[in-house]
């Protein structure tokens, strides 16, 4: 799992980890340098012990080695050395030694002079008391910076990355559409001020498309609106001919409805490419079952040359305040999707309070990752088509929305499943 970290607290911990190596890095110098220093004063006492040891020797070879709380001196030597050495010292060869007698750490100088060995011990277990309670100071310390840089770098990092953060907001209120603000001019600070200029830059851009977009979009509209029209004109005209037949009035009266949910589906779709809603403005109160039967009659004419059955089952009747050119397109889309997988059987559209279904006897979907079908050129197993089908769907639902989902029945085929009316509060999703 990743854990989105804050610029703020990224800095924070930067700091605080930097700090505590440095510290931990110096605890050590410290600690080493200490303990080789304390090394060298005692290897110092022990040579200036053996040195004052030897030369009252040699003048009185009775002299007794020193034995104090901290330093104990022996010899030995076949004759006249001292008595009671332990086994530990006898066999030390001269120069320094650490050792440990009777539980008691010790450190150790031992020279020969004349046959005779030399030995001076010095106790070094207070010294090794003093080193751990140094040891943990050094480690309490080195916690402590840490603590305090992790703190101190959170502080710093509020102010260092307010301008930052200032950016964001005014990025986060801006409105492609609105009069564009250069950004740039607001942060004197060299990074901020490169960062604001690429906004300036990607939002003029984006101000430039959106521009063109609705240049293209009214003129769309306007060019389609007069072909329309001559057609729709023409229709009524031959239609107002009492001298044309039975079979060429169905013919026309075809092209007419054809003609009229051609308006209807530019319109909706220029709403759509706008981001506009659409139902305050062009929602009538629509019977589901009356639109439902006119995509029926549309596709069982394009797909006549299969096998294929087409059963409307109305449950209960559904009355809504929506768009016809949306919901044509929808329910015409699914309808479709169904019919091109399949080759003969039966295809059911089913109407039941809010929910309609359309459900086939095909293949099914014929993938594992069912959310995919519904992004733009994304096609099933056997799809021909250009796959943006289901991707007009799902836009035209989160426009209304509506709710849709996709499924493979248990017995084999797809379920297509469309909500009119979700909960309230519920994003559309698949």
């Amino acid at each position: 799992m990743t854990t989105n970290w804050s610029l703020r607290n990224r800095l924070a911990m930067t700091l605080a980890v930097f700090s505590g190596l440095v510290s931990l890095l110096l605890a050590s110098i410290i600690y080493i340098a200490s303990h080789d220093l304390e090394e060298q004063l005692i290897d110092d006492t022990l040579s200036a012990e053996l040195d004052d040891y030897v030369a009252r020797r040699q003048r009185n070879p009775q002299s007794l080695p020193e034995q104090t709380a901290t330093i104990k001196a022996y010899v030995v030597a076949v004759e006249g050395g001292t008595t009671q050495v332990p086994d530990a010292i006898i066999k030390l060869e001269p120069g320094s030694h650490a050792l440990v007698l009777d539980d008691i750490n010790y450190r150790a100088g031992v020279r020969l002079v004349d046959e005779q060995r030399f030995v001076v011990l010095y106790d070094t277990s207070a010294l090794r008391q003093r080193e751990s309670g140094f040891l943990l100071l050094l480690s309490v310390s080195v916690l402590l910076v840490t603590f305090v840089s992790a703190f101190a770098g959170r502080l710093l990092a509020v102010r260092i990355i307010a301008p930052v953060n200032e950016l964001a907001r005014r990025v986060s209120e801006l409105n492609p559409e609105d009069e564009l603000v250069s950004l740039a001019e607001e942060f004197p600070w060299i990074e901020v001020r490169r960062l604001a200029e690429d906004f300036d830059i990607y939002l003029q851009r984006l101000h430039d498309f959106i521009e063109r977009e609705r240049l293209f979009t009214g003129d769309v509209s306007h060019e389609l609106r007069t072909p329309l029209a001559v057609i729709s004109g023409a229709t009524e005209l031959m239609l107002a001919d009492e001298k044309l037949d039975l079979r060429n009035h169905n013919r026309v009266m075809r092209i007419a409805r054809a003609t009229n949910e051609m308006g209807e589906i530019s319109a909706a779709l220029l709403a759509l490419a706008r981001e506009q809603g659409i139902a305050s403005s062009q929602s009538i109160e629509c019977e589901v079952e009356l639109v439902a039967r006119e995509v029926i009659s549309r596709y069982q004419e394009l797909f006549k040359h299969k096998s294929v059955d087409i059963i409307l089952d109305v449950q209960q009747p559904l009355s809504l305040q929506v768009d016809h050119a949306i919901l044509s397109m929808v329910l015409g889309n699914l309808l479709r999707n169904a019919l091109s997988f399949i080759e003969q059987g039966e295809v059911f559209v089913r109407i039941n309070k809010d929910l309609i279904q359309v459900e086939d006897s095909g293949p099914g979907l014929q993938t594992d990752n069912i959310e995919q079908l519904f992004q733009p050129y994304v096609r099933g197993g056997a799809s021909k088509g250009a796959g943006l089908g289901l991707s007009l769907v799902w836009r035209l639902c989160q426009l209304t929305g509506w709710r849709i989902e996709l499924n493979d029945r248990p017995e084999g085929g797809a379920l297509a499943q469309l909500w009119l009316t979700p909960p309230s509060g519920e994003i559309a999703s698949s």
